[in-house]
């Protein structure tokens, strides 16, 4: 295709944006027979297109089977990745950790037991296990601590006349990534990290419209109803209306403010919400749990550590320990559906798994560490949280398929490779290149902040080559589907290209 024939075909999709943003399929392209030289100037169009003047692409093609690239377009040039940042952290995991890594959890007692109650405190010492979470637990988050209610009976604990004591201590301060904005913090893609973590440290603030006009919305919260205090006061409009709903923090820790109007008989409207204290709220979790399953703790405290005066006491020896899903698992929705909380607790893990210190800063160490073993030298890129909110992170293209050929021949390549999104099948891009031969094929990580857009991973063409790609797009004024649509396009191309004789 020309240039001025590709670029027309950009004009007119742009004008019909909303269309590339549903699922239309393109029709299937023939296999390509050619050379990486016909390769890599057909390529040239699609990210030198002048609809991205002023832009910056991040390019590069490589034959994971033959060895040799087959497309560059400013490869080693710094760019943000967004959440192609993941892409280092699940590596660097995969790699330091092992596939069959654990979290554990410590379930003590301070106290003697006598005629089936705890004289004294229940301790649960956190090393940051994310996986309590409905995801894992067939939609359940607390199926966990139903289980715990069940092994206090069996060791003949049916009332606790102490504290709920939460030791979170294992990550220290500060539990946000450097460079995040002051106005993600609320939402739940911005939730803090910490030792102790139950749903994603996350509650979702349901709205719904009274029976009729005029009448006050409800306000609710799940999965645990009453942790956040709500200051509700949100009006019922006409059926049909538009509505709209602010949900801000409160000026009291852990409260909500809720403004706003909601149409008669619409659908509820969520937000997630990130929580400010995650081991407290892990803990009022644990504690309404216990209750709801016949252990007494109605007269017991929770707390932290800092919260006791003396400080905490010594833990006694362990009741059980918890231990969680393997990082096999674990991996597969933070890259799938990108969640950030999980990055952030394997970035910090491998500080206290490898370095004993369970901060960002030695987490780091291991990173970069990691990445040298894969030929890529610290100083030439930017690691400033694990999962990619901040904009201070910086890769190249170059870089993003260094890392995906050394995991090409790692023994955790499939745990790495089957844990990425699939095009038109799961994850971020389940959507994208249905109907193509890139679709079920593609596998590859998402990158997404305002005027970033990165697609990076897994390719193999019409002849079962493997390929490596990295497309990074920065600092665009065009509509994201323009950027997603010369993704998946030159994917596309890819999908269809087989080497001539």
């Amino acid at each position: 295709m020309k240039h001025a024939q590709k670029s027309c075909l950009l004009i007119l999709i742009l004008a019909h944006s909303c269309l590339l943003a549903g699922c239309a399929a393109r029709i299937a392209a023939p296999a390509l027979a050619g050379t990486p030289a016909r390769v890599g100037a057909d390529l040239e169009k699609f990210f030198s297109d002048p609809i991205f003047a002023g832009a910056q692409w991040g390019v590069e093609v490589l034959s994971l089977d033959r060895g040799d690239v087959l497309y560059a377009h400013n490869p080693t040039r710094l760019y943000m990745p967004a959440s192609n940042n993941k892409i280092l952290t699940a590596a660097a995991a995969l790699v330091r950790l092992g596939p069959d890594f654990l979290y554990e959890t410590r379930i003590s007692a301070e106290g003697s037991i006598t005629d089936g109650t705890l004289r004294g405190n229940l301790i649960i010492t956190g090393s940051g296990d994310p996986s309590l979470a409905p995801r894992f637990h067939n939609g359940d988050p607390f199926r966990v601590f139903k289980d715990w209610a069940a092994k206090l009976k069996e060791k003949g604990i049916r009332k606790i006349d102490g504290a709920i004591v939460g030791d979170a201590r294992a990550f220290p301060p500060p539990y946000f990534g450097t460079g995040w904005e002051w106005d993600d913090l609320t939402y739940g893609y911005a939730a803090p990290v910490t030792a102790l973590q139950f749903n994603e440290n996350l509650i979702t603030v349901e709205v719904i419209p009274g029976e009729t006009e005029g009448s006050a919305a409800t306000v609710r919260c799940r999965p645990v109803p009453d942790y956040l205090s709500i200051d509700a006061a949100v009006t019922t409009l006409p059926a049909g209306a538009r509505g709209n709903i602010d949900v801000r923090r409160g000026v009291q820790g852990e409260s909500l403010i809720v403004r706003g109007t909601i149409a008669a008989k619409a659908k509820p409207d969520s937000t997630t919400i990130s929580v400010e204290k995650a081991a407290t709220y892990y803990l009022a979790a644990l504690k309404k749990t216990l209750l709801e399953e016949g252990v007494d703790v109605s007269g017991a405290a929770i707390r932290e550590p800092a919260d006791l005066d003396p400080p905490a006491p010594p833990a006694g020896p362990a009741l059980w320990t918890h231990s969680s899903p393997p990082l096999a698992e674990i991996v597969r929705p933070l890259l799938k559906v990108s969640q950030n909380l999980y990055a952030e607790t394997l970035a910090r893990t491998l500080g206290l798994a490898l370095r004993n210190e369970g901060s960002f800063e030695a987490g780091r160490e291991v990173v970069l560490a990691a990445l040298q073993g894969m030929a890529i030298p610290s100083g030439t890129f930017a690691y400033a949280d694990g999962s990619g909110l901040s904009r201070h992170n910086l890769v190249s293209a170059d870089m993003l398929v260094r890392i995906f050929r050394y995991m090409y021949r790692h023994r955790s390549f499939q745990i790495f490779y089957d844990a990425l999104p699939i095009a038109g099948v799961d994850g971020t891009i389940s959507g994208r290149m249905r109907g193509t031969k890139a679709a079920n094929n593609v596998h590859a990580k998402t990158g997404t902040v305002a005027q970033v857009r990165c697609l990076s991973g897994y390719v193999k063409t019409a002849d079962g080559e493997m390929l490596a790609f990295a497309m990074i797009a920065n600092n665009f004024l065009a509509p994201n589907s323009a950027v997603e649509y010369v993704q998946d396009s030159a994917l596309e191309y890819l999908a269809n290209f087989r080497r001539g004789k």
